[in-house]
């Protein structure tokens, strides 16, 4: 790729009740560069910087479609609970570390998301 950015990943901190999760939002990946696993080689080094960090949980609002494959499950799995109407399907969260205390709560965004 020549030293082109092709690819972005943003994590942001969120609080699910005294826990600190994350936010997984934007990911975004050139069209010309889809479907060649840029998309999860972001998403994989996110994780392992995140776990890294000490953060247990990344929590991303996206495609039911894709997201379970970089093993996001219905967040309510985890306890956390949207602060907004959305399908489960689409409200997301992994587990960034095996040991991870249990979670439970409405998930407080960053105030810049602009999200009650």
């Amino acid at each position: 790729m020549g030293g082109k950015i092709v690819g972005h990943i943003m994590f942001t901190k969120a609080m699910v009740g005294n826990k600190a999760v994350l936010a997984l939002a934007p990911l975004s990946v050139l069209p010309e560069y889809q479907k060649k696993g840029i998309g999860a080689a972001l998403i994989k080094e996110g994780h392992r910087i995140a776990g890294e960090l000490g953060y247990g949980y990344s929590v991303v609002l996206g495609s039911g479609e894709y997201y379970p494959q970089m093993g996001y499950l219905p967040a309510d799995k985890f306890g956390i609970k949207p602060s907004f109407e959305v399908p489960n399907e689409n409200f997301m969260a992994c587990r960034l570390k095996e040991d991870a205390p249990g979670v439970n709560g409405i998930m407080k965004y960053a105030k810049e998301f602009g999200i009650g």
